[in-house]
């Protein structure tokens, strides 16, 4: 080998060295290695950020970045969220979990920040929880290398039952049992349901063989931690009384108030189970679809207190008007009623006004523009473009003529410096009023 190869290939090792990168750096790459690669790449998303993952004898694997996640992605696992405002980017990046990229010197651009140590070990926590599911494509990466802690907001599977980490000190994990019966006392997180049992509090001793199913973020643990105050609540009312729109346990039979005096509950008799005839129809309860024959049914107060009941759940007030709807329905309109309601899926339908509360992004139906919810009383929302922080207004939530659509939960450190950013542009506002 003559001297010039022999310093050539010296420089070549050393220029294709990246050992200068760490686990967790967010740099900006090439997405091409040659020519011919880069023609196959549309013009303007030639380059991207990757998040460095891996690091295996001077060679490094990375996850690539978009700030545009597949829509049909419905699993929160395949994308992990980058706040533009955590890490100096120009728009909210997500990192693609499910593909391992090796890079190469030649398309390394610069190093643009470092992953906080709050993300880095949430984004561990989602491969690992890729890795471990029935997903057909996972990323190849090795279980080793994604070493995570748990804390709170994660979902664990102990003695095959789940549980839900609401606190964590040094020798405990405090949890909340989840029910695999997601029709009662559920909450949308991710696009999955979870029914927490939250009247039961159980603690375990920190382990290592605990199996991580899932994780939430600060901004959905905060919305666990007021589904919770709402549940609590409703079942220390549900004790105390009953009204209308109550599905309760009579005599060994289901019935369902739909009006009262000082003496009587009128009520007609429910079935859970399928009754299919002509002149039977559904009504809602709690989200749930149940079936009647709308028979009314007298039942004194008195005796109802001596002889017992049990109260199974109460309807909403847009339901109780609906089951009064339905009951002044001719019995041949029943059918076809029926079919519209089975229709629209409401057992499991999206989410409701009273969801949208601060840290939460929508998105404007009409003008495709984000949104972030920064205060909220009674009916009334605040709401920032999170794109043109001057675009800032006041929306009075209705449920039949509301343009925005539930996005997903904001993180906490995001959020607040969201607010930070918002708050100092008020400021700004007011020196030249």
């Amino acid at each position: 080998m003559s001297i010039v190869e022999l310093v050539k290939r010296i420089i070549e090792v050393k220029n294709n060295d990246l050992s200068f990168l760490k686990v967790g750096d967010i740099i900006w790459a090439k997405r091409y290695k040659n020519e011919v690669e880069k023609q196959k790449i549309k013009y303007g998303h030639q380059e991207s950020p990757y998040v460095i993952i891996k690091k295996e004898d001077n060679r490094v694997f990375a996850l690539q970045c978009t700030s545009n996640p597949h829509q049909e992605a419905k699993w929160k696992m395949l994308y992990y969220p980058l706040g533009r405002l955590n890490y100096n980017i120009q728009k909210n990046t997500y990192i693609n979990c499910i593909k391992v990229f090796e890079l190469t010197e030649i398309q390394f651009v610069e190093t643009i920040g470092h992953l906080s140590s709050y993300d880095l070990n949430q984004l561990k926590k989602q491969l690992f929880i890729i890795i471990n599911s029935n997903s057909k494509t996972k990323p190849n990466i090795e279980k080793k290398y994604l070493n995570y802690k748990v804390g709170v907001g994660d979902v664990i599977i102990y003695n095959k039952i789940k549980y839900y980490i609401y606190a964590i000190d040094k020798w405990y994990l405090y949890l909340y049992q989840l029910s695999n019966n997601v029709k009662k006392n559920n909450i949308l997180i991710g696009n999955t349901y979870y029914s927490f049992i939250f009247n039961k509090e159980e603690k375990i001793r920190r382990k290592n063989d605990l199996l991580l199913v899932d994780t939430f973020n600060t901004g959905e643990i905060e919305l666990i931690k007021k589904y919770k105050e709402k549940t609590l609540l409703k079942n220390n009312e549900s004790e105390q009384k009953l009204c209308i729109g109550t599905l309760m346990v009579y005599k060994e039979r289901m019935y369902y108030i739909y009006d009262e005096n000082e003496t009587f509950y009128f009520c007609y008799q429910i079935y859970s189970n399928a009754i299919m005839k002509p002149n039977i129809a559904d009504v809602l309860i709690d989200k749930g679809i149940y079936k009647t024959f709308f028979a009314s049914i007298d039942i004194e107060k008195e005796k109802l207190f001596n002889n017992g009941y049990k109260i199974k759940r109460y309807a909403s007030k847009s339901e109780i008007e609906y089951n009064k709807k339905a009951r002044n329905l001719l019995k041949g309109d029943r059918s076809i009623e029926r079919k519209k309601l089975s229709s629209k899926n409401l057992r499991f339908q999206e989410r409701t006004i009273d969801d949208f509360i601060p840290m939460t992004i929508l998105i404007n139906e009409n003008n495709k523009n984000y949104y972030l919810v920064i205060g909220k009383d009674d009916n009334v929302i605040e709401v920032v473009n999170i794109n043109d922080l001057s675009d800032a207004f006041y929306f009075k939530l209705e449920q039949n003529n509301c343009p925005f659509k539930f996005y997903r939960i904001l993180g906490k450190e995001e959020y607040e410096k969201y607010l930070k950013k918002i708050n100092d542009l008020k400021e700004q506002v007011k020196m030249f009023n």
